[in-house]
C-alpha cells in the first residue's frame, strides 16, 4: 500500500478534525486547536546552535528565481551532502524527486511502498514565499523519513525521528508558508484553526466544538480577519 509521511502540521482533512478530536454526547465533534502549525520549527540553518559535523545551506543555494528542474537539481545535490555528512541510509540517486505546485500545508512528503521509500516530494510555494533555507530544512527532514524507513520501517515523527531532528537542526513540524483562506475562531477561548480549502469544518462550524474549552466556533475569511471586531 502506497502511503506518505511528510512535513507539515495536519492538512485540512475532509471532516474538518486535526487529530485531537472527539464526539460528544450531543453529536457535536470537538476539535482540539493546532496553534500555529505545530512545534519543533527551525529556520533552516544546520547545526547553528550544535556542534558536530555541518552541511553549508548556502554553498547549495538556488534562487527563488530558479525553474523546477533546477531547483530539484539543486535539492538532489544538497541532500547527497547532507546523507554523506550525517552516514544517513538514504539513496539520493534512488528516490523519484519530484515539486508539488499545489501544496499549501505540506512542505515536504516521502511516498513510500510496504515500507521502501519512493519519492521525496517538495512544496514549490514554500521555496517561492520562504527561500532556499526554509526547503533545505524540509529536504533535511524528509531524509530523516527516508533514513528510518530503512533502517526501522517507521515513518513517524516519533522519539527517534525527534533526535535525528535535532542533530540535523530540522523541524519536527514546519511553519505556515502560506496563508490560511480561513480562519476557524472558538468564540470563547479565541483559539484559532487555519483552514486552505472549504472543509466541513468551514462549511459546518455548528457541528463543532473547540478542543480547549468546548466553545462554539465561528468562521472568518483570512482577509476579514485583521478588521474583524
Amino acid at each position: 500500500m502506497a502511503r506518505t509521511s511528510d512535513s507539515s502540521g495536519d492538512d485540512d482533512a475532509e471532516d474538518g478534525t486535526d487529530g485531537n478530536t472527539r464526539v460528544e454526547g450531543d453529536g457535536n465533534i470537538r476539535v482540539g486547536s493546532d496553534g500555529n502549525a505545530g512545534t519543533g520549527t527551525h529556520d533552516g540553518s544546520e547545526g547553528s546552535d550544535r556542534d558536530g559535523p555541518r552541511v553549508a545551506v548556502e554553498t547549495y543555494r538556488v534562487g527563488t528565481d530558479a525553474t523546477p528542474a533546477e531547483f530539484l537539481a539543486a535539492a538532489r545535490v544538497y541532500a547527497r551532502a547532507v546523507v554523506e555528512t550525517h552516514a544517513l541510509t538514504v539513496s539520493v540517486s534512488a528516490l523519484e524527486w519530484e515539486v508539488s505546485r499545489r501544496a499549501k500545508r505540506r512542505a515536504g512528503a516521502v511516498r513510500h511502498r510496504d515500507g521502501d521509500p519512493k519519492a521525496v516530494v517538495l512544496a514549490w510555494l514554500q521555496f517561492r514565499n520562504r527561500g532556499w533555507r526554509a526547503t533545505a530544512a524540509t529536504i533535511r527532514h524528509e531524509l530523516i523519513h527516508v533514513h528510518l524507513l530503512n533502517e526501522r520501517d517507521d515513518p513517524s515523527h516519533g522519539s527517534a525521528f525527534q533526535r535525528l531532528a535535532g542533530t540535523l537542526a530540522t523541524h519536527v513540524r514546519c511553519d505556515r508558508f502560506v496563508d490560511p483562506t480561513w480562519w476557524v475562531r472558538c468564540t470563547d477561548c479565541g483559539a484559532e484553526l487555519a483552514r486552505y480549502r472549504r472543509s466541513k469544518l468551514v462549511r459546518e462550524p455548528d457541528r463543532y466544538r473547540c478542543g480547549e474549552c468546548g466553545g462554539r466556533y465561528r468562521v472568518v475569511r483570512a482577509d476579514d480577519a485583521d478588521t474583524d471586531g
